[in-house]
């Protein structure tokens, strides 16, 4: 199936941009750059890989075009259904904000008039490659956290008699068990 690796799903949507768009994105941006508190919702959000917008005012060889447009690419766990179902659940403001300058755009909610014009905006990738295609993000999170423990008990272990050894891999055990 095209976008698809794995369990991992890529999106790329390109539309194009109202002339207001071209001051109000710059802002939109740094405001969610910036101001931590709207991230909170986002990291709800634990399926995302990857997602970024760029506004392009030419394509990559330099080609000037009549509109600017707003590129977004996504990497994400899951159906993209429910991708664009969470992003109008869980964001529509923010997706108000940014995909508001741009022409046809019917708002997030109702989530089908959305889905409808991301369809119609989507890309199919010429290339999509999973590090990890098998994982979701969540399980990739957990094997780092895992991974940390094991080392620093590595570290630890060498100077720690056996009964001390074994309650720090108990411990080591309690701290990561939702992980495992």
């Amino acid at each position: 199936m095209a976008n698809v690796e794995g369990r991992a799903t890529a999106i790329t949507v390109l539309t194009p941009v109202k002339p207001t768009g071209r001051f109000l994105l710059p802002i939109v941006f740094w405001f969610g750059r910036n101001a931590t508190w709207t991230l909170k919702k986002l990291q709800m959000l634990s399926f995302i890989h990857f997602a970024r917008w760029i506004v392009m005012p030419r394509l990559p060889d330099g080609e000037k075009l009549h509109y600017r447009y707003l590129f977004f690419e996504s990497n994400f766990n899951g159906l993209w259904d429910q991708y664009i179902d969470a992003f109008s659940e869980v964001v529509p403001a923010r997706m108000k904000a940014i995909w508001g300058t741009s022409y046809g755009f019917p708002g997030p909610i109702p989530v089908e008039p959305f889905k409808a014009y991301i369809r119609k905006n989507e890309f199919v990738a010429n290339h999509y490659w999973s590090a990890y295609p098998s994982a979701t993000t969540t399980e990739i999170l957990s094997a780092q956290r895992v991974a940390a423990a094991l080392d620093d008990l590595r570290t630890r272990s060498a100077r720690l008699d056996p009964d001390a050894f074994a309650r720090a891999y108990h411990a080591m055990l309690s701290e990561v068990q939702r992980d495992l």
